[in-house]
């Protein structure tokens, strides 16, 4: 894919930049890891811009012409202050199939070694405290565990960078094992902590072994390219492409085409988009 020199300004620098305009016929793609910022970014000409990779942390994205591009599963470096592990489904046909998660401890890692948790990181949901809560599986201790439906939600107090995470089993109960997760990061935005998804897993086979490191360290793949809330509009001659993306859009709006790719989308029933959507799996919610 071709990248380009606008000005003689890499398009990694843009995080600043308000307005982008591809020409037609043309595509022009950033670094991965190109952080926006600020306003609104505002895409014009009737070409592509390809943002996989970019951390969209500006004011939302206006697509007045041509396309802008999302693609999912790009393995990259997550950052942010929260974090929420949850675990939505366990090892069925086994002991205590369907009574809740559990695990002993979990990780963060970058670069194949673990990540150590900032001094004062506070364990934000659950039974804080109790024999088996939520900070036990943040406590360095694999004869411990974290046994509920509550998702393990840290705030570092701090941004924290990781590109892998991985987790222990428990003492006993295999049919309590994680098979299916999410993993999300979470800034503060307003007063209030925006989500976005670094993670997932289904069908997961945990060792029978108990009390031990799964011995598996889990990538940052995006599946959720759109950060929660996140502006999204789409005007009547632009078009938002989602490649293997499974996407909640609960702020979009415009009069344009939404292209999924190998990707499913849900638009919240409160979006102000009256465009259509083609070529994958789409909900209202």
């Amino acid at each position: 894919m071709k990248r380009f020199v606008a000005g003689l300004m890499a398009l990694a620098c843009f995080a600043q930049a308000e307005t982008i305009d591809v020409p037609c016929g043309q595509t022009r793609a950033v670094d991965a890891g190109c952080k926006f910022a600020g306003g609104v970014l505002v895409k014009t000409g009737g070409g592509t811009l390809d943002l996989t990779g970019a951390i969209l942390a500006n004011g939302g994205l206006e697509i007045r012409e041509g396309a802008v591009r999302l693609t999912a599963g790009v393995a990259r470096t997550a950052t942010g202050r929260f974090l929420k592990f949850a675990v939505t489904k366990t090892r069925p046909g086994a002991q205590y199939s369907g009574s809740g998660p559990q695990y002993s401890e979990f990780w963060l890692l970058k670069d194949g070694r673990r990540v150590p948790f900032p001094v004062g990181t506070k364990v934000i949901a659950g039974n804080v405290g109790a024999v088996e809560g939520p900070d036990k599986a943040i406590d360095g201790n694999l004869s411990t565990k974290h046994y509920s439906d509550t998702p393990l939600t840290l705030d570092f107090g701090t941004a924290v960078s990781f590109d892998a995470y991985s987790f222990a089993t428990a003492n006993d109960a295999l049919g309590r094992d994680p098979m299916d997760w999410s993993l999300s990061v979470g800034e503060l935005k307003d007063g209030q902590v925006v989500w976005q998804v670094v993670g997932s897993f289904a069908g997961y086979s945990a060792p029978a072994a108990r009390n031990k490191e799964v011995g598996e360290n889990f990538p940052v793949a995006l599946r959720d390219v759109v950060p929660g809330g996140y502006p999204v509009t789409v005007c009547g001659k632009g078009r938002l492409v989602l490649s293997g993306a499974s996407e909640t859009l609960e702020n979009v709006s415009g009069g344009g085409l939404i292209v999924l790719e190998n990707s499913s989308v849900a638009i919240s029933r409160n979006a102000a988009f009256t465009g259509s959507v083609t070529g994958g799996d789409v909900s209202y919610r």
